[in-house]
């Protein structure tokens, strides 16, 4: 097995066909694959698979928290800006700084300034890539060290209203463009913990189901917490607390992320997913 870094700001990964897309990997992030050739199956480092062109492949590890960061060649607004990273990019932080400006190291060996409150200390890691068995992803992640579940669900709620609006994509995980279950993987991700990257809940991974489809629907709300996810059939958001809920979809009147209830009688009711809703999903209990 080999390993590689990402030395291109994005890089989508695809179906075996080379065409359908199936997710999104950034600049900094870890991949391994097997054999070689025009197209490659590489694992990320949450043990997703996907193929992409052998071309894309690419200590102090940090990750982009805004929407989008200019990396610039000098530690002031004038300078020339080298790149621009998105969200959930990960750079190697030096210690020079200056001006509220940090160097930062690229993967593709770029060095230059990026804004320090534009950073944050990556929470999670990739060491199962070294020695841990492939089916057991997760062994190495969990809640931040400190934090409580308060604090951890409050986070990630905040981090997920970052996306409000953002327009959806298929496959997508970037500010421009993300899709639904790439919300919620970003939303953990940046708070510490890795989930599967689809619409549903995968044995193995942190998130246990407390409640499914057949059980009385008010138990729902009871059950429920902000930050916990609602799982339909090929759709998954995040529950924010009264019965709302934020996710990302494809709908041709909304066609973006946005906030919905399940509750009837709300203006943003929506009875559609109300009906079909099938799973609850936590990572802090389990029916």
């Amino acid at each position: 097995m080999k390993y590689g870094i990402i030395k291109v700001k994005r890089a989508f990964l695809y179906e075996e066909n080379g065409v359908d897309v199936v997710d999104e990997v950034f600049f900094g992030w870890s991949v391994m694959w097997e054999d070689e050739g025009e197209w490659i199956e590489v694992w990320t480092h949450y043990g997703y698979r996907g193929w992409m062109e052998e071309r894309e492949k690419a200590g102090n590890t940090y990750v982009v928290t805004r929407g989008f960061a200019d990396v610039m060649r000098g530690a002031r607004v004038q300078a020339r800006m080298l790149e621009t990273l998105g969200r959930g990019c990960f750079v190697e932080k030096m210690e020079e700084t200056e001006n509220g400006y940090c160097r930062v190291k690229l993967a593709n060996g770029i060095s230059g300034f990026v804004p320090e409150v534009a950073l944050r200390k990556r929470l999670d890691s990739d060491r199962f890539l070294w020695g841990k068995s492939e089916e057991r992803f997760f062994v190495e992640q969990g809640i931040p060290e400190g934090w409580s579940e308060e604090k951890f669900r409050r986070k990630v709620v905040e981090c997920a209203k970052g996306y409000l609006g953002c327009q959806y994509r298929w496959g997508g995980k970037a500010a421009d463009g993300i899709d639904c279950s790439g919300v919620v993987f970003m939303v953990y991700l940046m708070n510490g913990v890795l989930i599967w990257r689809d619409a549903d809940i995968r044995e193995g991974y942190p998130m246990k189901a407390i409640w499914r489809e057949g059980e009385e629907m008010c138990l729902v709300e009871e059950r429920a917490k902000a930050g916990d996810l609602l799982f339909w059939r090929g759709h998954v958001g995040m529950y924010l607390g009264d019965g709302r809920y934020l996710h990302c979809t494809g709908h041709e009147r909304v066609f973006g992320c946005r906030v919905n209830s399940l509750r009837r009688g709300d203006e943003d009711f929506r009875e559609d997913l109300a009906e079909a809703l099938k799973v609850v999903g936590s990572v802090f209990r389990e029916m």
